[in-house]
């Protein structure tokens, strides 16, 4: 019989440990689950940072391609105008200029279509990014839910603990990222799209060699010298209106000058190349959502920022004939990023700690087992020694079940910290620009471990000081008692391991050992100092989020809802269908009216309508 107990008893210890290892592995799931959620959240503001730049900077594209239509179709037409005196080239002028005509008609009707495209997308991300930020804060409630529950339905996450680390983790979410829609941030916001401009947009300049391959830089016909410049630039432009919000502009210019200088010998100034005279060749300047750039002067000339290092004449010639595109243009939107953007807050963390328990009565030890036994050791001696009961065991767990903690956090790991060789003396500091948010799990500091015990006696709580000091006390006596156990355990398995022979038992004892050694290496190097605990306590419990304590999960996590649902519900509505029609019908407009008017201008041109 003694040895039907022993045999019931490792039963038991082996079912206890299995349930601890998997509650461990439980808790573990489940925060990583819920940061992951907010990690990709983190990153979704990020690549939609980066989507509306690019956005940003193809609307700039497609002003600058419009530009440079309007300029190429100014150039033919200047020299189709020459050509009236070289009555040789007269007929072919004649048609590229009408052909250049039609298609820098086709380049306008295109961008006056797609502009509207690309700036409602950018809404659309706009509001997305709010509407998953506030979806996320509760997000990560549910997901933690969601695990416990798949991974076994017996485990609970609503302790004290649990709740008071979801609304932690809750409350710094909340303040860790928020939507900016102010002057600054959005001049901000436009400073990086212009330096994200790509070559065309920002500096389309080519040079007489590049014009005339094999040419000089510069051809000098003593006493002069001649050479040919072709310089085009478009900017994102912000004005401050009337109502104190800003204006948004895209402005593209083009220009083709010839240039010639003549030598000339000064007795006050000596000999060199002076007298610089440009001619204009070809000119063109787009824009849209209006030319408020240029400004009226006391005699009513309208003056513009210089965009042309060298082009100035042609450059005032295209601010002349300078057109605005027929479309609508919203400028930049508003966008999420790091609420704290100092230099201090280099590597922000987003940290998530949860309790995850199994109650006594749901752990299938040998006293679970029907007719094995009792619930209970009998009181009575049996007469025959079989009766009910004599096989029972009393099943004793401190907390009255079992439970493990976890800890995880949310953190900025960019590419060059794997490499650290590849930064050259730079540093990327947290930011949401970059989609670089990972995760990983923590190691759960000992006031931490301390404030889950506590939590699960009220009497600790409600004795205030007092009550607090001994549960430390308590606490720290239960932990050296746990590294005794340990350290015995340890000496055994090492006793047998010097004694096995077999190379696979002592494979499986140095597995234990191992396990063992880890436990007792995590014990010994907490700081078991009853004033640090203490003090650590009472002030993880004074930040305001003592009163999580009193809610249970579930309704905790509807509360959340309610108020992601509220806060998100108008924009869902918002971008459901807001790009797909606008993408379709004005796109498919433009081209039919481009590709009519293209037609019906060849038709005119070969059979002289």
């Amino acid at each position: 019989m003694s040895s039907i107990l022993f045999v019931l008893v490792l039963f038991n210890t082996g079912q206890t440990a299995s349930e601890k290892s998997r509650l461990a592995n439980t808790a573990d799931a489940a925060v990583y689950s819920g940061l992951i959620w907010q990690a990709r959240a983190l990153n979704f503001q990020a690549y939609t940072n980066r989507a509306m730049v690019a956005n940003q900077v193809s609307i700039g594209q497609m002003v600058s391609f419009s530009s440079w239509a309007r300029y190429a179709s100014i150039l033919i037409r200047n020299v189709d105008y020459i050509a009236n005196f070289i009555w040789v080239m007269k007929p072919f002028t004649s048609i590229a200029n009408q052909i250049m005509g039609q298609v820098d008609n086709v380049v306008v009707n295109i961008t006056e279509a797609l502009i509207p495209v690309v700036d409602g997308v950018n809404g659309v991300l706009s509001n997305a990014q709010q509407a998953v930020y506030l979806a996320s804060f509760a997000a990560t409630p549910a997901i933690v839910q969601e695990v416990v529950e798949k991974n076994d339905e017996r485990y609970n996450v609503n302790s004290a603990y649990a709740v008071i680390g979801m609304g932690e983790n809750a409350m710094a979410w909340n303040n860790f990222a928020e939507q900016y829609d102010d002057r600054d941030a959005l001049l901000r916001k436009a400073d990086v799209v212009n330096r994200s401009k790509d070559e065309f947009t920002n500096a389309r300049n080519i040079g007489q060699r590049q014009l005339l391959p094999g040419s000089p830089s510069k051809i000098t016909i003593f006493p002069m010298r001649f050479w040919i410049k072709k310089e085009g630039r478009s900017n994102l432009i912000a004005e401050e209106g009337n109502s104190g919000d800003i204006e948004w502009e895209w402005k593209g210019k083009d220009t083709l000058s010839l240039h010639s200088e003549t030598y000339r010998c000064s007795v006050r100034r000596g000999c060199g190349w002076r007298s610089h005279v440009e001619l204009p060749m070809g000119w063109g300047s787009r824009y849209v959502n209006g030319d408020f750039e240029c400004e009226e002067d006391d005699e009513g000339r309208e003056i513009c920022p210089e965009y042309m290092n060298e082009n100035r004449w042609a450059e005032d010639l295209a601010d002349l004939e300078s057109e605005e595109l027929d479309a609508d243009y919203n400028g930049i939107r508003a966008y999420y990023d790091l609420s704290d953007l100092s230099e201090e807050n280099k590597d922000p963390r987003l940290v998530l700690r949860i309790e995850v328990d199994l109650p006594e009565d749901e752990v299938r030890t040998a006293s679970k087992i029907e007719n094995l036994g009792s619930d209970s050791v009998p009181n009575e001696e049996t007469g025959n020694g079989i009766g009910i009961g004599v096989f029972g065991t009393e099943d004793r767990m401190a907390g009255e079940g079992i439970a493990s903690i976890a800890s995880g956090e949310v953190f900025f790991h960019p590419p060059d910290d794997y490499n650290p060789s590849r930064r050259r003396g730079r540093y990327e500091i947290a930011n949401l620009f970059n989609p670089y948010w990972e995760v990983r799990l923590t190691k759960t500091p000992i006031e931490r471990r301390f404030m889950a015990w506590a939590l699960r006696d009220s009497d600790l709580l409600t004795e205030g000081a007092s009550g607090i000091a001994e549960g430390v006390a308590i606490f720290i006596s239960e932990r050296e008692e746990e590294l005794s156990r340990l350290q015995h355990l340890q000496e055994d398995l090492q006793n047998q391991l010097d004694s096995t022979v077999d190379d696979v038992e002592r494979a499986q004892i140095q597995s234990q050992l191992n396990a063992v050694n880890i436990e007792i290496a995590d014990l010994e190097s907490q700081n078991y100092d009853v004033n640090n605990l203490t003090q650590n306590l009472q002030q993880n419990l004074s930040q305001g989020v003592s009163s999580a304590a009193n809610t249970q999960v579930a309704q905790y996590e509807q509360e959340l809802e309610q108020y992601a649902q509220q806060q998100s519900e108008e924009f869902t509505d918002q971008f459901q269908d807001e790009i797909v029609g606008q993408v379709t019908d004005s796109l498919q407009e433009a081209l039919e009216g481009a590709v009519e008017d293209a037609v019906e201008s060849a038709i005119s041109s070969f059979f002289g309508g």
